[in-house]
């Protein structure tokens, strides 16, 4: 049986005025990474495991983006090369897999309401599986994977994705710690919240310092990320 895992991860609230700085997009992202069940990503799982435990992590460490790039725990033991070579290889994980994404963005400026978000997060869901339909047919069953961190957009996925695919189901329980891929999404919401904050031209040093330079970032990262959307 043909089966499709589709990783969600999201960024952001979906309350207005979050950021108290006016110089900052207020965004709510929503990161949708596909993986077909039929590509084993088991090899590529032990490889990347064995890499944070040559860099001194457990094997077991789950990768979240943003505290990395900031150098929180438990990653504050890595200098800022080894932090960049985690960040890399998770990278290029997704990429040797060509596991591809959608990023929903919405930029609060632009909705008055959580119900604004509501809709333009449906609207945003029809639309990719619409333009996508095929693709999303050909499988015998779709999984969702979501860690329901946020109850205003657990009810969202189930109403919609229920509405416009018959093949869904829910996975339960799920943990972001359990699942490379889920880290892979969470990856997707940062580069995707990254991009934004760059192309509104706002400065976050720990960001800027992590990639040294815009010319890095894009070499190595805008241009791959932007190529593997659906």
């Amino acid at each position: 049986m043909s089966e499709l895992g589709i990783f969600i991860d999201e960024s952001g609230f979906f309350e207005t005025n979050h950021i108290q700085d006016k110089g900052m997009k207020d965004l709510y992202i929503v990161s949708f990474l596909f993986h077909n069940k039929s590509i084993s990503i088991n090899e590529d799982v032990e490889k990347f495991e064995n890499f944070l435990e040559e860099i001194g992590l457990s094997s077991k460490t789950s990768v979240h983006t943003m505290p990395l790039i900031r150098g929180k725990s438990p990653y504050s033991i890595l200098n800022g090369t080894l932090r960049r070579k985690v960040f890399q290889n998770l990278f290029q994980f997704m990429r040797k897999l060509k596991l591809k994404h959608r990023t929903f963005v919405c930029d609060k400026k632009y909705c008055s309401s959580k119900q604004a978000i509501k809709k333009n997060l449906e609207n945003y869901i029809n639309t990719m599986v619409s333009d996508n339909y095929d693709f999303f047919n050909k499988f015998d069953e779709i999984v969702i994977y979501y860690d329901e961190g946020q109850d205003y957009l657990t009810k969202i996925l189930h109403n919609i994705f229920s509405r416009n695919l018959n093949n869904v189901r829910f996975k339960e329980n799920v943990s972001q710690v359990e699942y490379r891929l889920l880290q892979c999404a969470d990856l997707v919401c940062s580069l995707e919240l990254i991009n934004q904050r760059k192309q509104n031209g706002e400065y976050i040093k720990a960001i800027e310092n992590f990639f040294i330079s815009n010319r890095n970032y894009n070499q190595n990262y805008r241009k791959a990320f932007k190529n593997l959307e659906l």
